[in-house]
Order: structure tokens, then sequence, then C-alpha cells
């Protein structure tokens, strides 16, 4: 199956209304996706493990922060943006069972699904959203 690949012109926002978004992870990436989301309207949570000290910047940028566990629950589409090396066990101890049926697992890039460290349920729709720059151009381009 060949992928589908889609651009800024593609995107339409009134997909996501309604839904929440998950952002597990609040370094580089996480930190523009979650901003870049909330700034459009978009009802969003950042999951962060307990005594991260990432907590207080993401309260700070004025996202809700909740245990990682917690914000899959409630969540429509989890976007997985934590280093590659936490992903598998992340995926296996917090967000599958916690993850809703028929919801949306989303990454920055597919290591994780390539190498067999996350094997999603078959009732998941995956998707990869692949930012071409680090987080800080990510938002300062959508700032601008």
């Amino acid at each position: 199956m060949a992928a589908t690949i889609y651009y800024e012109n593609d995107a339409d926002l009134s997909h996501l209304k309604g839904k929440t978004i998950a952002i597990l992870g609040y370094g580089s990436q996480g930190h523009a996706h979650a901003c870049n989301l909330q700034d459009s309207g978009v009802d969003v949570t950042v999951g962060l493990r307990e005594g991260s000290a990432s907590r207080a910047k993401a309260a700070a940028h004025g996202l809700k922060v909740a245990d990682v566990p917690a914000a899959v629950a409630e969540a429509d589409l989890v976007m997985i943006l934590t280093p590659d090396e936490f992903q598998g066990r992340l995926y296996r101890e917090d967000i599958e069972p916690n993850i809703r049926q028929g919801a949306t697992l989303a990454f920055a890039h597919g290591f994780a699904i390539l190498y067999g460290e996350i094997v999603p349920r078959d009732d998941l729709d995956v998707i990869m959203i692949a930012p071409k720059a680090p987080g800080h151009t990510v938002r300062s381009e959508f700032a601008n």
C-alpha cells in the first residue's frame, strides 16, 4: 500500500473539532505540536510521567497536563513524541491498556513501528506527521 502524503494546504482543522489530542512528551517536538494545536483551537492535553520537569513548562504555556494513562484514556488521537528508546515500553505499559477502541495513534517518525518496538492493535488508525525541522523551527514558523 502506498502512503498518502499531505501538506499544509491539505490541512483542514474541522476534522479535529470536538476531538481531544494527547501529546506525549514535551521536548522539542512535543512543545511545538502541543502549542501549535492549542493556538489553533484544538483541545490538547500533554501527557507526562509523574515528576517530569516538563510538567511545569507545559502548564506555564497554558496547556492541560495529565499523567500519560489519563491523557491517553481521554484522547481521540495520541501523538507519541518521546525519545525512541522509551516508546516501546511507553506503548506497552501506558498507551495500549488505556487507548480507546478505534482511536488514532500518531508518530513524528516511524522507527518504533519499523523495528517492531510498537505493534499497534488492529483497531487503531496509525499516522505519521513528519516535521521537516526541529521543534523550535516548527513553532516559530507557525507563530509567524
